[in-house]
């Protein structure tokens, strides 16, 4: 009798304890899942990462066997480009990897990462201090300063694919990519200073050049070519507007600027009006009116508009604009366009 009191007792505590070691058990498994979870997810995104790095490269080494035709506008998207990926990788690799198997290759990624915007970066400023101050002859070993971090950059990421390739460090599912910023296949004492020549090319879009030039002008009413050759204005009852653009044809933000307007019919005084010219993007064109000009029909007019920069201007010689026109005078039996 007391026998089975004690086997009934005996199993009232192991069944609590099997539920025990059931529920730790599942919780152990539960937890190791989450840690592969998250050692996958975070490898997937150094592959993610690693790849955008490989094709900003690609369009890098695009972009420099090309300087000497390179536009400015160009190269800077590149190389934001390249920096863009380099800070996705560089979150990344700071992060504490989930498994302390990683610490190796997120070591090595890190200071890939590091290495590769040292370089990109030295080589950005020294490459548009090339083109900006064509005296400056230090850019050249800058280059090759730039270029050296950034094939240890390269070194380092190689390192990172020999340690992935170990059977106890946890790799990509997908094949990490080649990583290659700047070409290899030269030497850096070659590299540099052709770099340098290219960039300071007349053919090369990279030097400041800053121009603004007249593209247009026009009045309203409309001037039309004569029958004669010259230009005239249809009859008109006392004012005429004359419009003016003004555009930015080089490869920087041009100064603040200004228009004046000469502007004198024949056997009257001459009248003289300014206007000023904000800044204009480059590529970009405004648009100056000058309105309510008085005019006599009949009566021939000399026009010169003169453009003055607030800023340097690589090209000056389309900075003026002369002609003449005729207002005709309106008639109901004669054409107003085939005066003059």
């Amino acid at each position: 009798m007391f026998d089975s009191n004690t086997r009934r007792r005996r199993r009232r505590i192991i069944w609590p304890l099997i539920i025990t070691f059931v529920v730790a058990v599942g919780v152990l498994v539960a937890t190791a899942g989450g840690d592969a979870r998250s050692t996958i997810a975070h490898l997937e995104e150094v592959q993610t990462t690693a790849l955008q790095i490989s094709r900003a490269g690609s369009a890098l080494r695009g972009l420099v066997g090309d300087l000497s035709r390179v536009d400015r506008s160009e190269f800077d998207s590149v190389l934001s480009g390249v920096t863009q990926a380099l800070d996705g990788a560089e979150e990344v690799a700071n992060r504490e990897p989930p498994d302390q198997e990683l610490l190796g290759a997120m070591s090595l990624y890190r200071l890939a990462v590091e290495s590769w915007r040292t370089g990109i970066d030295g080589f950005r400023e020294a490459a548009l201090r090339a083109a900006d101050d064509p005296t400056d002859e230090s850019v050249v070993d800058d280059i090759a300063s730039a270029v050296v971090s950034v094939r240890a950059g390269d070194a380092l990421y190689q390192a990172l694919l020999v340690e992935f390739a170990r059977e106890d460090v946890p790799s990509p599912v997908a094949e990490m990519p080649s990583v290659q910023l700047l070409p290899v296949d030269a030497p850096i004492t070659v590299l540099a200073p052709a770099w340098v020549s290219a960039i300071r090319s007349e053919t090369s879009g990279l030097p400041m050049r800053p121009s603004i030039r007249i593209e247009q002008v026009s009045t309203t009413p409309e001037w039309v070519q004569s029958s004669g050759g010259g230009l005239v204005v249809p009859a008109v009852a006392e004012t005429i507007d004359l419009m003016v653009v003004i555009g930015n044809s080089g490869n920087t933000v041009t100064e603040p600027a200004t228009v004046t307007l000469t502007f004198q019919g024949q056997g009257l005084e001459p009248v003289t009006q300014e206007q000023t010219v904000d800044a204009i993007q480059a590529g970009a064109n405004t648009t100056v009116g000058f309105r309510d000009l008085e005019v006599v029909p009949g009566t021939f007019y000399e026009l010169i508009v003169e453009l003055r920069p607030g800023g340097a201007d690589a090209f000056a010689d389309d900075n003026r604009y002369s002609t003449g026109f005729l207002v005709n005078e309106a008639t109901p039996s004669t054409d107003t366009t085939a005066g003059g």
